[in-house]
C-alpha cells in the first residue's frame, strides 16, 4: 500500500481537489519577506500551480511520479507547506487520514474488478479552475470488467 499512497499522494499534488484557497487577515500583519497586510486583505494561494512549479519539486515537476514520494520503498511526506493539498498547521484537514483510507479503498476495489480504457485516447483532457477542481467537459471511459476470478 505504500506505492497506493505514493501514487494518490502525487495526484493530490498535480490535481488538487481544492485549487485555490485564501484567507482574510483578522488583524494588520506583515509577512516574512516585509509585505505589509491590513485587517480584512485576502491572501490567496494556488494550490494547483504551486504543484506543478519546478522551483518546489524540480524539474520533473510537471510529471506524473509517485516515486518521488518514496525512500525504499517506504511513503516518506514533505512538509504540508510544500504539499498543501490538505492545507497545514492548525489548518490541517481534519479528515486527512480517512480521505486517505476511502481513496485506497475504493481504488483497490475498482482495480480488482475492473479494467478502465478512455473512450477517446486522443481528446485533450483540459480543467476548469474553481472552488473545486473540475474536468472541462468529463472524462468519458469505459470500465470493463475483469475475467478470471473466483466468485465468492
Amino acid at each position: 500500500m505504500q506505492y497506493l499512497h505514493a501514487a494518490l499522494t502525487e495526484t493530490l499534488r498535480l490535481y488538487p481537489a481544492v485549487p485555490v484557497d485564501g484567507r482574510c487577515t483578522e488583524t494588520d500583519d506583515t509577512l516574512l519577506d516585509g509585505f505589509k497586510l491590513k485587517k480584512g486583505d485576502g491572501v490567496y494561494y494556488m494550490a494547483y500551480a504551486m504543484g506543478r512549479m519546478s522551483y518546489i519539486w524540480g524539474d520533473d515537476a510537471e510529471d506524473f511520479r509517485p516515486d518521488r514520494w518514496l525512500r525504499n520503498g517506504i511513503f516518506k511526506p514533505e512538509s504540508p507547506f510544500k504539499f498543501i493539498a490538505f492545507n497545514a498547521s492548525p489548518r490541517t484537514c481534519l479528515g486527512k487520514d480517512l480521505a486517505y483510507r476511502q481513496m485506497k479503498i475504493v481504488s483497490a476495489t475498482l482495480v480488482h474488478f475492473f479494467r478502465f480504457k478512455l473512450e477517446n485516447d486522443a481528446e485533450n483532457v483540459t480543467y476548469r479552475t474553481m472552488l473545486a477542481l473540475h474536468i472541462k467537459g468529463g472524462l468519458n471511459i469505459h470500465a470493463l470488467p475483469r475475467t478470471g476470478f473466483v466468485k465468492v
